[in-house]
């Protein structure tokens, strides 16, 4: 038998029968046996958000039944987020949330008359000065959720303490996770400070950090940036 390949030639003998016989014995038993085993179960965080999962989509089911009051702090939350809800079924405009003059003003050039559910919720919370974890959808209005009544504390402050705007002592910090996201939030305070007269700047990653340092080093009330750039501004402070 012969075998071309790249221009040569390998030329083999025929093997004798005893010989493939000695060959095939050999290949038997040299076979690898397969074994399947069961596959390893998920990881624990994974189970996890899958119940929460599960849990969200029968409490979003249509005609499921609402949760009622209970005894202890459990029943207490419950009854909270049901106060919670039906507060924002109720509120008609900001006026009723708490907002100032200002805030209204720069509301209206925005266009914006009534508040979401999320703005309903965090809007009275941030002004009652709780620490507050907002969650919701995109477009829900997260952004003026909670810088609508940080800017209303900002002046609030100014009247009743004196507190003034000081080179690098921002009186409030909006960290963002990524460089577009802080874009959106800057523009969004900026059309605010029209009307509230504060000053507000950016800083992030990818650019140079001179202009950051000159903006930085006059009087400035919030500072909207990255974790990254920051804390870069910090050390070299």
């Amino acid at each position: 038998m012969a075998m071309a390949a790249a221009g040569r030639c390998l030329l083999l003998s025929r093997p004798s029968p005893l010989r493939l016989r000695l060959l095939r014995a050999a290949l038997t038993t040299a076979a690898p046996t397969l074994t399947t085993s069961a596959p390893p179960p998920p990881p624990r965080h994974e189970l996890l958000l899958e119940r929460l999962r599960m849990r969200h989509l029968k409490d979003a089911t249509p005609g499921s039944p609402r949760p009622t009051r209970e005894k202890g702090k459990g029943g207490e939350r419950v009854s909270q987020h049901l106060q919670q809800e039906r507060r924002a079924e109720a509120v008609e405009s900001f006026e009723e949330l708490g907002l100032g003059e200002e805030v209204m003003a720069a509301l209206g050039e925005m266009g914006i008359s009534k508040p979401t559910e999320i703005q309903c919720v965090g809007v009275p919370a941030v002004l009652d000065g709780t620490s507050v974890v907002l969650g919701s959808h995109t477009g829900s209005g997260k952004t003026l959720a909670y810088l609508l009544p940080l800017v209303q504390l900002l002046r609030r402050d100014e009247a009743m303490l004196g507190m003034s705007m000081k080179p690098r002592r921002p009186r409030a910090v909006v960290l963002c996770p990524t460089r577009e996201l802080t874009e959106q939030v800057y523009r969004v305070a900026k059309s605010i400070s029209h009307h509230a007269r504060f000053r507000s700047t950016m800083v992030t990653g990818g650019t140079r950090t001179r202009p950051q340092e000159d903006s930085l080093n006059m009087p400035v009330d919030m500072v909207v940036g990255t974790p990254g750039r920051i804390l870069d501004h910090i050390k070299d402070w």
